[in-house]
């Protein structure tokens, strides 16, 4: 083999043959994967060997690869002696998943039929999709990325649902860090719902709880040697001082949604948090410090009860015969540096009519308790009648996403928490499961699987026929609905090649005058909007009717012959969910691609692949339906 050159004049490289085990072992890591496995590793027996060590594709799986499902236990994988895992088997499987990943998108890409199967197909692969989908989400402005978004939340939803059902269908843990950690997973799983490709994930959540209780450690040096009592009053005036509970200000901003989010408030600069978020910030925090905290359900106003080792009391002395008071404590996090004394407690109460209550009111409950506690207040928040104009669009604005489809997604995600984590009866219950199912196929029809997962078998526990759905049927001339037909519809539709639209088919032979994806302005309203479809005939669905075509007087006049106007758009609104339909002369279209922001059309990837900007136009996802535009 040819000798390395280290300079004209200096002495001869050894060879490869020549060269230490030690040197082409490190060398390999600054290699890919993929390279070692399509040709390093087939050089020679030696390479072989030295590409096939365990700690080079444990390295491979940690740095290559970001997010894993939870049945890798890759965390525990890491912590464990290297033999114990087939790293090289790991990583081949896992790269295989993402090719899988791949393929799927790009069909679900490629063709509306059976797009709802692909949703399912990358839901069930969890976190191990994610890495490919991330890939898709973050690329340049010229990739087709807009849909691996909307398949991304799909996979977040799910990881979202199967952790508020691992919770519904165990049992409370005793031990003190597992019960807090399902605390903070039962209360992060909601922001799973809009976080979109952003980090905050429940992971994230874990780890920023982990730094504020090791920033804590760090400033207070003496803290294993302080009683109980004095933990947890230095840690709840700590937290506070820096603005980690609590709200800034509370006559403006309480209902604001992301007050109900616990990944929202740590990640945002002013950390503003409910009452109920701020104990279970609190609560989290304590546990990693070795403090027995858990939050109770007061009424209005979630509170955090310290325990004492048992056996102690809560100033360090031998409890004895002493008063089970000393032996607990209560905080609130929220609004107060101080304790609050069980007396005030019992005072609230009585006021309040619930003083035969008080037993209930004022023990720790489990995480499922106070997650059902979350979706009341996402519901609360969402449900102010129109709210103040002036607060309205704060009062819905998350860290990042459309305002209007995170509001949604909120309303979704407190549905599906009080359905999976209530236990099923035949009164509300079933009221609320109904309500569900009307509500939510048309927004989210790639959910139909997780409907039928996780709902169904929910739905047959408490009715004996399930299969003639609900006894309460709203009925119409063509007989009754039931709830169900709306999510199986979505399930056959899926499988059914679209109807095609030509525009050289048309009864006017000029065809549409516009094409699907261009942005427009209304001309009477002045929002902007993007064409979706065209018809040559007057919607039936007056819900979605645009008002202004009642007046003929909005428009320009209509040029005789002019048989464009004949035909009618459908459209998404700029901040809207809704679809309009709209008469050509309300349409004036634009070209300024400056006036179209990134989150502005929330539901574009339900159309288009990508917005093209020179063109100022998005780039169709329907062209089976439309295929000459």
């Amino acid at each position: 083999m040819e000798h390395l050159q280290i300079n004209d004049n200096g002495p001869a490289a050894l060879s490869i043959e020549q060269m230490p085990d030690e040197i082409i072992g490190h060398v390999l890591y600054y290699l890919s994967p993929e390279d070692n496995l399509s040709g390093v590793q087939l050089v020679s027996r030696r390479f072989y060997r030295l590409a096939n060590e365990p700690l080079l594709w444990k390295y491979h799986c940690r740095t290559s690869i970001k997010y894993w499902s939870p049945h890798h236990r890759f965390q525990k994988r890491l912590a464990a002696q290297v033999q114990r895992t087939l790293w090289k088997w790991l990583y081949i499987r896992r790269s295989g998943v993402n090719k899988q990943v791949s393929r799927t998108l790009d069909e679900i890409i490629r063709t509306k039929v059976h797009r709802g199967r692909g949703f399912e197909t990358i839901s069930r692969l969890g976190y191990d999709a994610k890495d490919v989908l991330l890939e898709n989400c973050q690329a340049p402005t010229t990739a087709d990325d807009w849909i691996a978004r909307r398949v991304l939340d799909a996979v977040h939803k799910h990881a979202a649902i199967e952790e508020w059902d691992s919770i519904a269908q165990s049992s409370e843990p005793w031990e003190l860090r597992l019960k807090t950690r399902q605390l903070e997973r039962a209360l992060g799983a909601f922001d799973l719902f809009v976080l979109h490709d952003q980090p905050g994930d429940l992971d994230d959540i874990a780890r920023m709880l982990d730094d504020i209780a090791a920033s804590f450690r760090l400033s207070h040096g003496g803290f294993l040697n302080y009683s109980t009592r004095k933990k947890a009053l230095t840690l709840v005036r700590w937290l506070r001082a820096r603005n980690l509970t609590g709200l800034n200000d509370p006559h403006n901003d309480y209902r604001n949604l992301r007050n109900c989010l616990i990944g929202q408030a740590l990640r945002d600069p002013d950390h503003d948090s409910l009452p109920i978020v701020s104990a279970a910030i609190f609560c989290c925090v304590a546990a990693r410090l070795g403090i027995d905290a858990s939050s109770c359900s007061f009424p209005s106003h979630v509170h955090a009860i310290i325990s004492a080792p048992t056996g102690y009391t809560l100033d360090g002395d031998l409890a004895g015969e002493s008063d089970p008071s000393s032996q607990r404590m209560f905080l609130d996090p929220y609004g107060s540096d101080d304790e609050v004394r069980f007396a005030h407690l019992e005072s609230i109460l009585g006021q309040l009519g619930f003083a035969e209550h008080t037993v209930q009111f004022t023990t720790p409950v489990p995480a499922s308790r106070m997650a059902i506690r979350v979706a009341h207040n996402i519901s609360a928040s969402l449900g102010i009648p129109n709210m103040h104009d002036r607060l309205a669009p704060r009062a819905i604005q998350l860290l990042n996403g459309n305002s209007h489809t995170n509001a949604t997604a909120c309303s979704y995600a407190a549905s599906w928490a009080m359905l999976i984590l209530n236990r099923p009866d035949r009164t509300t219950w079933l009221d609320r499961l109904e309500k569900f199912l009307k509500r939510f196929p048309d927004v989210y029809p790639e959910d139909a699987w997780l409907v039928e997962k996780y709902l169904w078998p929910r739905f047959c526990e408490v009715i004996s026929t399930p299969r003639d759905g609900f006894r309460r049927h709203h009925t119409r001339p063509g007989g009754p609905i039931n709830p169900w037909h709306f999510w199986q519809g979505m399930r056959d539709l899926d499988g059914i090649p679209p109807p095609v639209y030509r525009r050289d088919r048309c009864n006017n032979r000029s065809g549409p005058g516009l094409q699907i994806g261009q942005v427009f302005r209304h001309r009477r309203y002045g929002w902007l909007g993007v064409i979706t479809s065209w018809d040559e005939r007057k919607s039936s669905r007056s819900n979605y009717f645009d008002l202004s075509l009642e007046d003929p007087a909005d428009g320009p006049p209509i040029p005789p012959g002019t048989s464009r106007y004949g035909f009618f758009y459908s459209c998404i609104a700029a901040a809207e969910a809704e679809p309009h339909i709209v008469s050509a002369r309300n349409i004036d279209t634009i070209s300024d691609s400056t006036l179209v922001t990134e989150d502005m059309f929330p539901t574009a990837g339900k159309y288009f692949k990508r917005f093209d900007a020179a063109a100022c136009k998005f780039v169709s996802n329907i062209r089976e339906e439309f295929p000459q535009d």
